[in-house]
């Protein structure tokens, strides 16, 4: 069924529920900071990624802590609009960190 979804997005450690549905197998993901190491051990098959806020493959999307949340919330206005409703979008709510280059796309 997953495969029928446009995206599948998680925040934190919600990676760790994706991974163990096996829908992260042979993808690139990432998590909280403090889950990446059960990430990496736990499912041998997921490419971890260590230095990235939010890392899409295929259309599954997975972000860091809490607050890399916004970063990749506001990477889905991104590319459901544009760059600039999404930068217009960060400074409407105060965050000033939102680049797009806090995005691994596979």
């Amino acid at each position: 069924m997953s495969k029928n979804i446009e995206m599948i997005c998680s925040v934190c450690s919600g990676s760790l529920i994706l991974a163990e549905a096996g829908l992260l197998n042979g993808k690139t993901a990432t998590t909280h900071h403090l889950a990446l190491s059960i990430l990496k051990n736990k499912w041998p098959r997921i490419q971890v990624e260590n230095n990235k806020k939010v890392v899409k493959d295929g259309n599954i999307i997975t972000s860091g802590g809490v607050s890399s949340g916004i970063n990749m919330a506001l990477y889905l206005v991104e590319k459901l609009f544009n760059n600039e409703i999404a930068k217009r979008t960060a400074k409407v709510i105060e965050f000033d960190s939102y680049t797009d280059g806090d995005t691994m796309e596979k």
